[in-house]
């Protein structure tokens, strides 16, 4: 039988990601991640419910992560569930569900060198990311054969309008 771990989540960081080594030298990067479901209740009032989510991220991805994020960022996160168990130092067996992210990107683009906070004054503030260059939509208005190389030169251009109104 096929069996699939696949894990994608969006939400905000609950913490300052925790960059640290393991004995053998290997980078680790745990932090926290509040992922908001909205829905419709009984009465068909809009509600929310937060889901917290620990994660784990290894090696040169935990080193990167520690340096663009902070708490209340938005992250995107794939990796797959890990289930951990131990007996804790009073005798109980104790298991825990977490996420080992293989891969993480960034939702927002990031606006001021600040990053903490929740949205307050002079905190961090998520911005809509930037629509992507669209491709050509004629053929006429692909760039030549050549590549763009082939493209006139700053001198090549005819002089501006002047008579533009704006």
């Amino acid at each position: 039988m096929a069996s699939l771990n696949k894990v994608l989540l969006i939400g905000n960081l609950t913490r300052d990601p925790e960059l640290s080594k393991t004995q053998s030298g290997q980078s680790l990067c745990k932090v926290g991640l509040a992922v908001n479901r909205r829905f419709q209740g009984q009465n068909g009032e809009t509600r929310e419910e937060t889901t917290f989510v620990d994660v784990t991220i290894w090696g040169t991805r935990a080193e990167s992560f520690a340096r663009f994020f902070k708490k209340g960022r938005p992250v995107f996160i794939e990796g797959r569930l890990n289930f951990r168990s131990w007996e804790d130092p009073q005798g109980q067996k104790r298991s825990k569900l977490d996420v080992v992210c293989d891969n993480w990107s960034f939702v927002d683009s990031k606006t001021d060198g600040g990053g903490g906070g929740g949205g307050g004054e002079g905190g961090y503030r998520p911005q809509r990311a930037a629509a992507p260059a669209r491709a050509p939509q004629r053929f006429e208005d692909a760039p030549p054969s050549g590549g763009y190389d082939d493209f006139p030169t700053e001198g090549e251009f005819p002089p501006p309008d002047d008579n533009v109104p704006f």
